[in-house]
């Protein structure tokens, strides 16, 4: 189906997202702060999340190998990320969330997207 633009789309966006968590860590850390001390922002912004994974999870439901199953599986985690965040009590979150925003955190999930992102982007436009 669409599974080439979503590659493409997912791909460019998780390298530039990863390159810019990188680099801009010490900035990102405290709106990430704000970010899970506003309770309208984590209940309005993983509806949206869960939308859009719900879209991707039933045009693409199976994750394999395959690209559309790359496609499903960024789906499939849209999906579980938003459900967590609006199912778990916000205390919980804010909590949790002080012991990951750490720059070695932010280090990590860069390369993780930057890597996954040029996987992504290699298949959708026909590299690999």
């Amino acid at each position: 189906m669409y599974e080439f633009f979503f590659a493409q789309l997912f791909g460019l966006y998780f390298v530039i997202i990863g390159l810019i968590v990188m680099v801009r860590q010490k900035s990102i850390m405290p709106v990430m702060n704000e970010f899970f001390q506003n309770k309208v922002l984590m209940f309005f912004i993983p509806l949206l999340e869960l939308a859009a994974g719900l879209a991707l999870v039933l045009s693409y439901p199976t994750i394999s190998l395959s690209l559309s199953g790359v496609v499903a599986l960024v789906g499939w985690m849209m999906v579980v990320e938003s459900v967590f965040y609006l199912t778990m009590p916000h205390q919980w979150l804010t909590r949790t969330m002080k012991k990951f925003n750490t720059p070695s955190w932010y280090t990590w999930g860069g390369l993780l997207s930057i890597v996954l992102g040029t996987y992504l982007a290699a298949l959708g436009f026909g590299l690999m």
